[in-house]
């Protein structure tokens, strides 16, 4: 196999629940109160129990070919051909996805951190930290992030607490007076853009040791991970109001910078900062990664860290290219990235599923038909 190291259980669910944090620990807030204004709230706690359906539907496919990669399967199911261009729209949304990380990374740290730093040295630290993780393999991936998850949970857990003095009530009002399909594009973006994501975790799955429990631990993951960000957007809204929510793209930076507890507890955003980093570089990694093992598996290579170089250098080179300026992400690019993530998360693995049912119907029913001839 082109992977020799082996995941854990816990190693599998500290990865998943990062890739459903990710980079929406920052712009989460922003991105679905845009559609669904002072009811966000409810769109994100009513997607929690939908995301977990949508990651039960992703490990179902996963677990009709258990030894079997997303472009393995593919071909499978699909046939050499068909499998092959199927194959190939997945890789184009790792890699597009790998370089949009890291340039949000790079419009962050420019933006909010430091002024005066060009984008392309942010962005190129960032590759080379993300290339290094992917050279060392798998199970150093899962091993770090298990090291690294609770920095980021302890983290919003204390930004939660020491909000809660600044907390309003009326920003919430009026409850339910956006509209039906406000409301139903809320509800989208809260399935689609935490779990709907989690996709490379298909190019991860075969390398990981089968444990009990483990299809419950991962939807618990991504399970927690849609209700952290459901509380991130509840807070930003008691705190900052719809408004301000959608008009801050770090909406959570912006809440961080809010803390101030007895004159000396303030001033942390920079702890929230490293948070969100660690989150999103795990998330950048594993597309990275995806990617990368991809195309190894695409053209038939022995192994694939021939490829961790080139592709670091594609990343970099994409990231400078695929927006202009954090402006042009949010004005142009977020609202068609929702479309593409509900094609790659939700339709095209329904479809395996869908083909894959019906390929073992078939097959059951014409058994039992040759067997009494």
């Amino acid at each position: 196999m082109l992977e020799q190291g082996r995941l854990g259980t816990r190693q599998l669910t500290t990865l998943t629940f990062m890739m459903v944090v990710g980079d929406m620990m920052l712009i989460y807030p922003s991105v679905i109160t845009s559609y669904a204004k002072q009811d966000s709230w409810i769109c994100a706690f009513i997607g929690v129990p939908l995301g977990m359906a949508l990651m039960a539907m992703i490990l179902k496919l996963c677990s009709m070919h258990p030894e079997k990669n997303l472009v393995q399967m593919a071909r499978s199911i699909l046939g050499f051909w068909p499998g092959t261009f199927f194959s190939c729209f997945y890789l184009f949304f790792f890699i597009i996805g790998a370089s949009t990380h890291t340039r949000e990374v790079g419009d962050f740290m420019t933006t909010q951190i430091f002024q005066y730093t060009p984008i392309r040295i942010i962005i190129l630290m960032f590759v080379i930290v993300i290339g290094w993780g992917v050279w060392h393999g798998l199970e150093t991936m899962g091993r770090s992030s298990e090291l690294l998850m609770p920095v980021v949970i302890v983290f919003i857990v204390v930004l939660a607490v020491c909000l809660l003095p600044q907390v309003d009530t009326s920003n919430l009002k009026p409850v339910s007076d956006t509209g039906v399909v406000s409301i139903s594009q809320g509800i989208l973006v809260s399935i689609i853009y935490p779990i709907g994501e989690v996709v490379p975790i298909m190019m991860i799955l075969p390398y990981a040791a089968k444990q009990a429990h483990q299809t419950r631990d991962m939807l618990i993951a991504a399970g927690l991970g849609s209700l952290i960000l459901a509380t991130l957007v509840t807070i930003s809204l008691l705190v900052l109001g719809a408004f301000l929510t959608q008009h801050n793209i770090y909406a959570s930076f912006v809440l961080s910078q809010k803390i101030s507890i007895g004159s000396f507890f303030e001033r942390i955003e920079a702890i929230m900062a490293s948070s969100w980093m660690i989150s999103t570089y795990f998330k950048a990694m594993i597309y990275l990664y995806a990617f990368i093992v991809g195309c190894a598996e695409l053209f038939k290579l022995k192994q694939y860290r021939m490829l961790v170089l080139p592709a670091s250098i594609l990343v970099f080179g994409l990231a400078n290219l695929v927006s202009p300026s954090i402006t042009f992400i949010v004005i142009t690019v977020v609202p068609y990235w929702v479309d593409w993530d509900t094609t790659l998360g939700i339709i095209l693995p329904g479809c395996l599923l869908l083909i894959q049912w019906l390929k073992s119907y078939r097959k059951s029913s014409v058994t039992p038909n040759n067997s009494q001839q």
